[in-house]
């Protein structure tokens, strides 16, 4: 299946590694055995921390990790009362097999969550939320690239555009004039109005776009009041820039779109004159891995994919930007 072929296209080598040393641990850890045997224990506690870390690899907004850490530390407690609730109650009941054995089951169910899960969600969320906190605008920035291809399936809740909209809101503007409106787009009824009155990556002439399942799962359509201004180019940028960096912050990604078919977008979403279509932002989950690259000597700045599928964007060196005048 498509999306099958593209999860495993995104899967990092570090990806591979945390599996091979779950694999690895957990398997050598039941040879070894757990009951009463502190290595076995530990080997699968270092397995369950592995896999903790495969899940939660592609998350880049601390607040996820926080959120993780706060129901891992609560579950130790819950589980140790509810393990002891159940053991209680079984043996209450033991004189019932059928009864006793469900209680069993689930008094060791929750043993496992507040011994086994507990401790290594908490260090995998503990590490994880350090490391994107610290990511400061710099990670942000890099992580924020221009995303052509997405995760469909991942739905982006109106509350979070509204969200993105804000940033935009609080930044600067021209003369303070704030002219830019938008239009926020996350139904699929919606998206499919917008979609065909986009054009995609240019340098990449085979490529039509993205395909069902790749395409974004909601879209931003900034345009321009003309009744306030007649020059919006300043305003949307920094506008754009807001909201793509906003949108980086919790793990989504966009690409900013000026080839439109606006008036083919205008019918379609029945806008009125008075407001000039700018650009338009698609957003969702990632669904392509996009890398910088050095600019080559040729100076050729086409961005291009290679044989993995794999993203790649020339940029220019700091010696090139920075005039010493």
């Amino acid at each position: 299946m498509l999306w099958i072929k593209n999860y495993v296209k995104r899967i990092q080598l570090s990806q591979w590694i945390l599996f091979a040393v779950c694999l690895i641990t957990g398997v050598t850890a039941a040879v070894i055995g757990i009951s009463d045997n502190i290595p076995g224990i530990l080997l699968l506690v270092v397995s369950i921390s592995c896999a903790f870390g495969i899940w939660v690899w592609g998350w880049h907004n601390p607040r996820k990790f926080w959120i993780l850490l706060g129901a891992a530390l609560l579950s130790f407690p819950v589980g140790v009362v509810l393990h002891n609730l159940f053991y209680a109650l079984g043996t209450l009941a033991s004189e019932y097999k059928i009864l006793a054995g469900a209680l069993g089951f689930i008094e060791v169910l929750f043993f496992i969550i507040a011994v086994l899960f507990a401790g290594p969600a908490a260090l995998t969320a503990l590490i994880g939320g350090i490391i994107t906190s610290w990511k400061g605008v710099r990670g942000i920035a890099e992580t924020n690239r221009s995303y052509r291809r997405f995760i469909q399936s991942h739905e982006i809740s109106s509350q979070l555009l509204e969200r993105l909209i804000y940033l935009a809101r609080i930044s600067a503007s021209s003369a303070n004039l704030q002219p830019l409106k938008y239009i926020l787009s996350n139904t699929e009824e919606k998206n499919q109005k917008i979609f065909p009155t986009l054009s995609w990556a240019g340098y990449l002439k085979e490529w039509s776009g993205p395909v069902e399942g790749e395409k974004p799962s909601a879209y931003i359509i900034l345009l321009g009041d003309l009744s306030l201004c007649n020059s919006f180019q300043y305003d949307a940028g920094i506008a754009c820039q807001s909201i793509l960096l906003g949108a980086a912050e919790r793990g989504l990604g966009g690409c900013l779109i000026g080839s439109i078919k606006k008036e083919k977008l205008r019918e379609s979403l029945l806008i009125p004159e008075g407001y000039e279509i700018l650009l338009v932002i698609a957003l969702g989950k990632p669904g392509e891995k996009v890398v910088i690259e050095n600019l080559a000597p040729d100076g050729d700045i086409k961005y291009w994919r290679d044989e993995k599928d794999i993203h790649h964007v020339p940029k220019r060196g700091l010696g090139e930007l920075i005039l010493d005048l």
